[in-house]
């Protein structure tokens, strides 16, 4: 007996072309990035230290915050990576107050000062000094002194935290 092909409608096996629907996939990706952003961290590196020095350690708590970098290395004393004074030719100035540094940070408070007139950005007096843990005390103690009578009356030190 031959084999007779029924007359009813074949399955179709062939698949055709498959559409992805693209709209979930865009939620998705859009709630990750929305995600990513709210959890991003600003805190971290906000100061970069100084390739001149080795910063010291301490067991510090408080974050870092962004203000005028004042650089204090072997060999310069240094307002935003601009060399401002020798660090040899200090030693033979008298009295705390290193006449160069101050006159460019009154430079500096000047300059902020008049930016809060025209655009209310305020003033704070906010310093950051970076120096090679083998500066003597006297240079450093030199340094904050000029600082206080330039305005700038708020200083931190910049340190690696212990552990890092």
């Amino acid at each position: 007996m031959a084999f007779i092909p029924s007359r009813r409608k074949k399955h179709n096996t062939d698949p055709g072309s498959v559409k992805l629907n693209l709209t979930s996939m865009m939620d998705m990706f859009t709630i990750i990035l929305v995600f990513l952003l709210k959890t991003y961290s600003t805190e971290g590196m906000l100061i970069q230290p100084s390739e001149y020095l080795t910063l010291p350690t301490s067991s510090v708590e408080k974050s870092p915050e962004v203000a005028l970098d004042i650089i204090v290395s072997k060999e310069w004393v240094m307002v935003h990576n601009e060399p401002v004074v020798r660090v040899a030719d200090l030693d033979e100035m008298t009295g705390f107050v290193i006449r160069p540094l101050q006159d460019k940070l009154n430079v500096y408070s000047r300059e902020a000062k008049r930016m809060e007139e025209l655009y209310g950005t305020k003033f704070s007096g906010k310093v950051t000094i970076q120096g090679d843990k083998s500066i003597p005390y006297k240079l450093l103690v030199k340094v904050m002194a000029t600082c206080g009578k330039s305005d700038y009356p708020n200083m931190r030190l910049v340190v690696y935290k212990k552990g890092e």
